[in-house]
């Protein structure tokens, strides 16, 4: 007789079985478990958000707003994962990452591809991020697409420019990535959705919000993660010979969808 349908679709014999320990610390399945539901959020948020990114090149702005929200929605589980390593001091976590390195060598939670390839569909590029993984064939030309490819905002853009909003495009950089800095003239553009207040502006004035709140998801992502870093590993050198908290702190002020968050100043 077979499995139950349950545990058919959800694979759950293969779910358990991935859980493999480098030491005998039994804190470490919190560790690992945490770990991977983060790397299946990662890959979560990305789906939905590439899912907005075909509704948006496609025109449909109501249904890219329902994937944005989708994709804001799933931060909250992945950031409530942090939770389950509160008990997690500098011994608890020294342990495990011995462990780590003399099973498969010198490691960072940075090393995360899907994470980084999230980071690039929403906007936040950064050529070197994918060094890490270039060793990864497959996954190194996954993030090599989304480095080249337009982001989500940016099709978000392209969409109104199509509507005949006077949006220019943004100029790409030598390395592929978009220039840094406010445009004053999409600043503009959506200091006009949030205050037209007519009903021809209703769906790009709700797109806006839900790139609000996905940014605002990964903002408090980073915050979580950068105070975990600071309770369990402090300004120590990590593995790669940087403080883990000073590589962590800048991260804390990059926002996705720059010119939504100057509407909020009056920038321009």
């Amino acid at each position: 007789m077979g499995g139950t349908a349950y545990n058919e679709y959800l694979k759950t014999d293969v779910l358990h079985a991935l859980q493999v320990q480098v030491t005998e610390d039994e804190g470490e399945r919190s560790f690992l478990v945490v770990c991977q539901v983060q790397e299946l959020y990662f890959a979560l948020i990305t789906h939905d958000i590439d899912a907005a990114a075909g509704h948006l090149r496609a025109n449909r702005a109501f249904d890219a707003t329902a994937a944005l929200r989708r994709a804001a929605s799933h931060f909250a589980g992945l950031n409530a994962s942090w939770t389950s390593l509160s008990w997690m001091l500098p011994a608890d976590f020294q342990a495990i990452k011995q462990g780590m390195t003399s099973v498969h060598g010198r490691s960072s939670s940075l090393q995360s591809w899907k994470y980084r390839q999230l980071l690039f569909r929403l906007g936040l590029k950064d050529a070197d991020l994918a060094e890490e993984v270039r060793g990864m064939p497959e996954q190194y030309a996954e993030l090599q697409e989304a480095y080249q490819a337009p982001s989500v905002y940016e099709d978000a853009l392209a969409m109104a420019r199509r509507r005949g909003h006077d949006l220019p495009e943004k100029k790409a950089a030598p390395d592929g990535n978009a220039e840094d800095g406010l445009d004053p003239a999409v600043v503009t553009f959506w200091t006009t959705i949030f205050l037209s207040g007519k009903p021809e502006h209703a769906d790009l004035f709700n797109l806006a919000h839900s790139f609000i709140a996905v940014a605002e998801g990964l903002a408090e992502y980073r915050n979580l993660h950068y105070l975990t870093t600071s309770r369990t590993l402090g300004a120590r050198p990590a593995y790669f010979g940087t403080s883990g908290t000073a590589w962590l702190l800048p991260t804390l002020q990059q926002m996705p969808f720059p010119e939504l968050w100057a509407t909020r100043t009056g920038e321009e």
